[in-house]
């Protein structure tokens, strides 16, 4: 189970807990509940719930705020169980130094508030225990993100070196094909040829009924020479990694976002060097998704495009003001244009990322 569905069932069960007899009060035969606090509390669980479909530190800071204007307008003793929810939130986000600073911040606030509330007695005595159920759950939560990252890291590279493998091993047959054909080419082309040469003075020097004979197995022996050359054609148009087998390999160990991946399975690169580099753009696209951009979906189709290969990718995140390039997409720009290609980024808030990658062929490649 993820921390976030985690974080979500706590959230419910911390929800009946803290709100269920102030709307029994509110709502019952004997009301007592401020109805600002009523709403105050619809307020976190709405926040609650937007932080998270959408991860935002604001949010989480919003919530805080919340809670502490539900213990200024009718303290009932349990609003701390909510920033125990805050902590987990910032168990998965922060640092431990920076969380320790957040939860002792608020934790202080809470208890003056409190105090303004019940007297200094109440809050000496809910004050502590309440900062311990914070930080239990802060550094569980942490515990529990560094391992889903870890294990996220290393599912990435377990599928990177599946990836890698598909083109080595591609390369492998490459190799030798490449050297079989060069084999049939070079010993039988050349006895072939050698063959229709003296077919062709044996011919002039025939007559009567055995030069028939000798035109039939010129042409033959032409013939032959045909197929050698056909099949050598062929088997390097055949030639190349196969691009769909190895990035399958990559996006299908990305649990989110949703990849939708487009590529002629017959798509093939000669080159193993611009597989490469097709293959790291690809999974580079596919990371600033799912760490950066927040998407829920990500669609890439990788095609051939005259003399170059091109990758068009598009998801439904956050996007950015595009002011500058992560690390990651300066490696992946830097990459595509030392093999001569372009690289083109278009991004805004709120509408993703869109990025097009034109790597030219070189020459030979299929």
């Amino acid at each position: 189970m993820t921390p976030s569905r985690l974080i979500g069932i706590a959230g419910l069960i911390a929800g009946l807990v803290v709100g269920l007899r102030a709307f029994i009060s509110h709502f019952g035969v004997m009301p007592g509940t401020d109805g600002r606090w009523i709403v105050a509390f619809l307020l976190f669980g709405a926040l609650f719930a937007a932080d998270l479909r959408r991860p935002r530190l604001l949010l989480v800071a919003a919530e805080s705020a919340t809670v502490l204007a539900l213990v200024l307008l009718g303290c009932n003793g349990y609003e701390g169980i909510l920033l125990a929810l805050v902590a987990m939130q910032l168990g998965t986000r922060l640092q431990p130094r920076a969380g320790i600073l957040w939860i002792g911040l608020q934790t202080l606030l809470l208890g003056a508030g409190v105090a303004i509330q019940l007297g200094p007695r109440a809050a000496w005595l809910l004050g502590p225990p309440y900062l311990g159920f914070q930080l239990v759950a802060f550094f569980t939560f942490s515990t529990m993100a560094r391992e889903v990252a870890g294990r996220a890291a290393l599912a990435g590279a377990n599928a990177e070196l599946r990836a890698v493998q598909e083109i080595l091993a591609d390369t492998s047959r490459m190799a030798e094909r490449l050297r079989i054909t060069h084999e049939l080419h070079d010993a039988l082309g050349h006895r072939l040829t050698a063959l229709t040469l003296n077919l062709e003075a044996a011919l002039q020097r025939t007559q009567g009924p055995a030069k028939a004979n000798v035109e039939v197995a010129q042409s033959l022996a032409r013939e032959l020479l045909g197929d050698v050359r056909d099949i050598v054609a062929s088997s390097q148009a055949r030639d190349g990694v196969h691009v769909a087998h190895a990035l399958q390999a990559v996006v299908g160990a990305v649990p989110r976002p949703r990849v939708h991946l487009e590529v002629a399975d017959s798509l093939r690169i000669a080159d193993p060097e611009r597989a490469h580099i097709l293959l790291r753009c690809a999974q580079e696209i596919v990371t600033n998704a799912a760490r950066h951009s927040d998407a829920q979906n990500l669609w890439i189709v990788i095609e051939r495009d005259g003399e170059a290969f091109r990758i068009r990718a598009h998801d439904d995140g956050r996007g950015s003001d595009g002011a500058s390039d992560g690390f990651g997409l300066r490696g992946m720009r830097e990459r595509v244009e030392r093999a001569g290609g372009k690289l083109r980024i278009a991004t805004q808030p709120g509408r993703g990322f869109d990025v097009t990658a034109d790597l030219p062929l070189r020459r030979g490649a299929a």
